[in-house]
């Protein structure tokens, strides 16, 4: 198909030689495998789309290929044989989807950004699970991707921790291994010492709602870290070191790595003299209220000023995220930075993005915050001060235990059940995550998340199993051709398989119909790759799914009474199915079984 493509686009690019050409697939096969929206060439043209899309067919001649007008479109139709050997000979090379050329080009993608001293929430797994599938998205798309995870190991609310330790475990419980009295009894599976921090900082909280002045204690605190206290800096370290015991376990078992861990927000804490010095330099900082430091961006619409050091010489969450993009820049120099962070912070980017631009004008255009809704409980948003949340491992946990209670019914004398159930329970959270937009909000509710019918991951995952049963009953190395031999960040390398010259018995509606949607995973790795969602990338695996389930429905594969030629071919295709469904799971992060 890729050579079919490079023609078209070339051939249209010598037809119209100043427009741009940006191929489009049919909705249907039945329509064309290619299409060229005539919309924008036409209106610069002063024709009508229709009457350039009519004009341009005596123009191209593909070999092997009908081009026809169809309205404002220019189609291009690939016979039923000529796309089932394109597609199949592409799919069943060593990749399954076609490399792309190195940029030579840098790109960021931080994400994930838990704060220590915290549990990880359902609310976490958003933006770590849509940074990660950008991250693999991006580096097949030939960038070297820098995955980056701004930690929120520093700032007001260690001040908080530091005080509530101090206030109550620092004589009774000094290496928090014992329950807190006062603590209510958690649901969560296991309690760790990490718990326990968080159990500090909601109950600060709480009580600081009756005395104010715990406040005022919290942020003495927060001055005495940034003022190299001893005993302030042993704490935090040792709050830290805490956490990252906890998310190096948490990321593990979600198949989640990132460059460092050592980039958070902590490590640019010497490097803020450097950003007041550049924006002082520059005309930039002046002074706000009560000896704080501020920049003025009225001139770009906005109306409340940047705070950038606070009154009593503490730094901010806006200041270490400008250290941060200058230190990036030093070191990678990306062409472009994606934020993955909740919508909640989309004002905070916007004045951290326009000092960029006034400090350098390099950083313009590089910057890009990806915002996502926020994941909500019935009674409404979580809030880790007030103490609502649900914990991510106790929600993979619940949905392990739910999976593997279905297939202890189900299909009792599977091997590997444990394994096969946290695959399928990491599975569906994480597609109901990226399958849904990521600009709208989700209602966590535990029977909408853990749904295996319809839209799901399970049903993705099913249709590969699916295809691997029939591989176990057949003869040959199927079973073996479905296994890839590396993997490298989500990217599958398989053995090549030779397709015969002849084809037969997949030139049938459901057949066709399911290789023109193998062919349409690439355009969606590429809408995902411009949207900055995986969006577009889930829904076109649960579409080929749907079309295997429709293709298994009424295409006998194994059947002893049809010939040898047919059956191959139609293995095949399955197996060209199996490899794109497992390829495109992996980039988003999301494991395909072999049985369940």
């Amino acid at each position: 198909m890729q050579g079919f493509k490079k023609a078209f686009a070339e051939q249209l690019g010598l037809a119209m030689p100043s427009q741009e050409v940006a191929l489009e697939r049919p909705k249907d096969y039945q329509k064309g495998d290619l299409a060229f929206p005539c919309f924008k060439a036409s209106k610069s043209m002063g024709m009508s789309p229709q009457a350039l899309a009519s004009s341009l067919v005596s123009k191209i001649n593909i070999p092997d290929a009908t081009i026809e007008a169809v309205g404002p479109y220019l189609n291009l139709r690939l016979s039923e044989s000529i796309r089932t050997k394109e597609t199949l000979s592409s799919i069943l090379g060593n990749y399954p989807i076609p490399s792309q050329e190195k940029k030579n080009a840098s790109i960021i993608v931080e994400y994930s950004s838990p704060n220590i001293a915290k549990l990880f929430t359902i609310g976490h797994v958003r933006s770590t699970m849509l940074g990660h599938a950008l991250a693999n998205i991006y580096a097949y798309e030939g960038y070297d991707v820098i995955r980056l995870n701004h930690l929120g190991d520093w700032g007001t609310q260690f001040g908080t921790l530091l005080a509530a330790y101090d206030l109550w475990a620092k004589d009774s419980n000094p290496d928090l291994k014992d329950s807190f009295p006062w603590a209510a009894e958690s649901t969560s599976e296991s309690i760790t010492p990490l718990h326990r921090l968080l159990q500090l900082y909601i109950r600060f909280h709480k009580k600081e709602e009756q005395d104010v002045s715990l406040r005022e204690m919290g942020r003495a605190w927060f001055k005495k870290l940034e003022s190299k206290d001893p005993e302030a800096r042993r704490l935090w370290k040792k709050f830290r070191d805490l956490s990252l015991i906890e998310f190096n376990r948490i990321y593990d078992r979600l198949g989640v790595t990132f460059e460092s861990l050592e980039y958070g927000e902590a490590f640019y804490e010497d490097q803020i003299p450097d950003v007041l010095n550049a924006l002082t330099s520059r005309g930039l900082l002046s002074e706000g209220d009560g000896g704080s430091k501020i920049v003025d961006l009225s001139d770009e619409g906005f109306e409340i000023p940047c705070l950038i050091q606070k009154g009593d010489g503490t730094s901010i969450y806006a200041s270490r995220d400008l250290a941060a993009a200058l230190f990036r820049r030093k070191k990678w120099n990306y062409i472009r930075c994606f934020y993955v962070a909740g919508s909640e912070q989309n004002f905070h980017f916007q004045q951290v993005f326009a000092i960029l631009n006034k400090l350098d004008p390099w950083f313009k255009d590089k910057q890009t915050h990806v915002p996502f809704g926020l994941i909500t409980l019935p009674e409404g948003k979580m809030s880790t001060r007030k103490g609502n949340v649900i914990f991510l491992e106790d929600v993979l946990n619940e949905a392990r235990d739910r999976i593997q209670k279905i297939i202890s019914i189900k299909n009792p004398t599977l091997h590997n059940q444990s394994a096969i159930s946290e695959m399928l329970g990491v599975g569906a959270v994480f597609f109901a995550n990226v399958f849904n937009d990521r600009n709208t909000s989700i209602t966590f509710e535990w029977d909408k998340i853990l749904a295996f019918e319809g839209d799901t991951g399970p049903y993705v995952q099913y249709a590969h199993a699916r295809i691997c049963s029939i591989f176990r009953r057949a003869t040959g190395s199927w079973t073996e051709w479905a296994i890839p031999r590396v993997e490298d960040f989500g990217r599958l390398y398989y053995e090549s398989v030779e397709v015969p010259k002849k084809l037969e018995g997949l030139d049938h509606a459901s057949a066709q119909n399911l290789i023109f949607e193998l062919n349409g995973l690439e355009l969606a790795i590429k809408a995902s790759a411009i949207s900055q969602s995986p969006t577009s990338l889930a829904r076109q695996l649960l579409v080929i799914s749907k079309s295997f389930s429709a293709f298994y429905n009424d295409s006998p594969i194994l059947n002893i009474d049809q010939s040898e030629s047919i059956k191959q071919s139609r293995l095949l295709l399955c197996l060209a199915t199996a490899r794109v469904i497992n390829q495109g799971l992996r980039w988003l992060g999301i494991h395909a079984p072999s049985e369940m």
